[in-house]
């Protein structure tokens, strides 16, 4: 089992929210995750990306309970570097599709030294670089 995990915002998202049919999936690969005494990772974009809906709803609890699982979890942030940015822009140039959002959290993870980058973004599979694990093939 991985050492380090890079959790993309759409997992989070599903955990805090408790959103099936995904919640129950990324309970049980992050308590096995647990068992074996992981590190989980995200960056500073998983923020800005999950912290939209909150915002907007004025749903202050939502992004409470966001952050107390980060901080129960004892999640490692990556913060956006030059180093991150200019990563993110080779990604995007050898994967031409990728998002900004996406090569920039693909780059963080790399640049953190993760062993897997746990999404549900299914085009992010592509991506050599990283060992990804899809959500939606559990």
């Amino acid at each position: 089992m991985a050492k380090k995990v890079f959790i993309d915002t759409n997992p989070l998202i599903y955990l805090v929210a408790q959103q099936e049919p995904f919640y129950s999936k990324v309970v049980k690969f992050m308590s096995d995750c647990i068992a074996e005494d992981v590190e989980f990772y995200t960056s500073t974009i998983t923020d800005a990306e999950f912290l939209v809906k909150p915002f907007e709803d004025k749903d202050n609890e939502q992004a409470e309970r966001y952050r107390d699982y980060l901080n129960k979890l004892e999640f490692v942030k990556c913060f956006i570097s030059e180093q991150i940015g200019e990563r993110a822009a080779k990604i995007r140039a050898d994967y031409h599709d990728i998002k900004l959002g996406d090569a920039l959290q693909m780059a963080a993870s790399l640049d953190c030294n993760c062993d897997v980058f746990f999404t549900n973004d299914k085009q992010l599979k592509r991506v050599t670089e990283a060992h990804v694990v899809y959500l939606g093939e559990l």
